[in-house]
């Protein structure tokens, strides 16, 4: 393959939101890392790059993520803000960087004082905090007898248990939920720019609010993920500053809510759509924690990510210059029939395990592998059973067919799924 041959590929259009997978097989099989005619001055793509290479496989795609030196995070900021925009963010803390766009020896720094505070053990203890909020909202639908699973039921649920988790009030959640979905106004070129103005200043007003949530918690902790960040400390005593405390937690949460909710409403999209799945699961409770593997691998929510090319570098035969974006393919790995055998089906003792033993990447790999995987897992794992113990006849609507859209760029979830039962008293 020569650098001219370019194919056609638009991440973004209405065909990758539907069926994804058919094109990415094709590819696969006949030009496994391509070079994309999308543009090289769009978000998400290097500021300075000349070409966009999309990598298919699941050998390459872990190639380049275990290999950050050769494919760093940074240097993605895409078009810049208008003049108006950036007046108004600058009213508000000073950018920072974040643990998605940074590179060693930073990222190392970071992701020590963060993960430091989302560990296992917290996340533990909360289990029957969001087992109880999960319990809360099924005993409110339960009696009605249908419901949208994914407005009414998992997006509530997830919103509710990362706003929780973090220490927002939860007459504060709505507030919070509002300001950041204008993030896709600000951050996502397209938009008209009064909107993207008047977004900015009220992500500025979000940041004010988060910054006062912090030094609230440094003087009076508690057991809530803003304590343990204000307080994190790096062996010789490094701490967050304001700035990665507060666009930090902004990235947290919109990860945290939104790619656990997608994740949430997609796997119940397979395993109602397939209903058989549901009753094996209904027969066997303990294999819950396999479908949510299983589920994440088949349709995880994150579709892309990007990394730019720090030398020249050939991957499936394909030659990538310094410089140029190199965007892996999750959905693409994670259906990858030479690691995962029937790759489009669902098999829950599969458990998103390949053929090696080495896991799905719904949630990434090697040093950027996300910091809340434990949290979204145990959500979505929480959802399910919650679901499963009390409404056991949830089917969806007779004749339903799910739509997929994308609601960020890279991501792509099922718009809707109206869903019946008999209902409780």
């Amino acid at each position: 393959m020569t650098v001219n041959d370019a194919v056609e590929f638009d991440p973004f259009a209405a065909e990758m939101a539907t069926d994804p997978h058919s094109f990415y097989h094709r590819m696969r099989r006949s030009c496994p890392v391509f070079l994309s005619s999308m543009s090289s001055d769009m978000w998400m793509v290097s500021d300075d790059a000349s070409q966009v290479f999309v990598v298919t496989t699941y050998e390459d795609l872990a190639f380049v993520l275990e290999h950050p030196e050769l494919f760093p995070s940074g240097n993605k900021t895409g078009p810049e803000d208008p003049p108006e925009v950036q007046a108004e963010l600058a009213r508000g803390l000073p950018k920072a960087t974040t643990l998605y766009e940074s590179d060693q020896p930073e990222h190392t720094r970071l992701r020590s004082l963060i993960q430091s505070a989302w560990t296992p053990g917290r996340i533990a203890r909360w289990e029957p905090r969001i087992r109880e909020a999960a319990r809360e909202l099924v005993e409110e639908l339960a009696p009605r007898g249908s419901a949208e699973l994914v407005e009414d039921y998992a997006d509530r649920l997830m919103n509710t248990a990362i706003l929780d988790f973090m220490g927002i009030p939860r007459e504060d959640h709505e507030r919070i939920k509002h300001w950041d979905k204008l993030w896709v106004k600000v951050f996502i070129p397209g938009h008209p720019l009064e909107d993207q103005r008047s977004a900015a200043a009220e992500i500025v007003t979000y940041q004010r609010y988060l910054e006062d949530l912090f030094e609230e918690r440094r003087n009076n902790p508690r057991d809530d993920l803003a304590s343990a960040l204000v307080h994190a400390r790096t062996e010789d005593g490094d701490a967050l500053t304001m700035p990665e405390l507060v666009w930090g937690l902004m990235e947290l949460y919109g990860a945290g809510y939104g790619n656990t909710t997608e994740g949430l409403s997609n796997i119940l999209n397979l395993l109602l759509e397939q209903r058989e799945l549901w009753e094996d699961l209904l027969a066997d409770p303990s294999a819950v924690e396999h479908a949510v593997e299983e589920g994440l691998r088949l349709d995880g929510p994150v579709q892309w990510l990007s990394r730019e090319a720090a030398a020249d570098v050939e991957l499936s035969g394909t030659k990538i210059p310094k410089g140029s974006t190199v965007m892996v393919s999750y959905v693409a790995a994670n259906r990858d029939p030479k690691d995962f055998p029937e790759p489009d089906e669902f098999r829950i003792q599969r458990r998103g395990v390949t053929t090696t033993g080495a896991r799905h990447v719904a949630h990434g790999r090697g040093i950027h592998y996300c910091v809340g995987a434990g949290w979204s897992r145990t959500a979505i794992r929480i959802g399910l059973e919650a679901l499963l113990q009390s409404i056991p006849d949830l089917r969806l609507q007779d004749g339903f067919q799910a739509e997929y859209h994308l609601p960020a760029p890279m991501i792509r979830c099922v718009q809707a799924l109206p869903a019946v039962w008999s209902p409780r008293d």
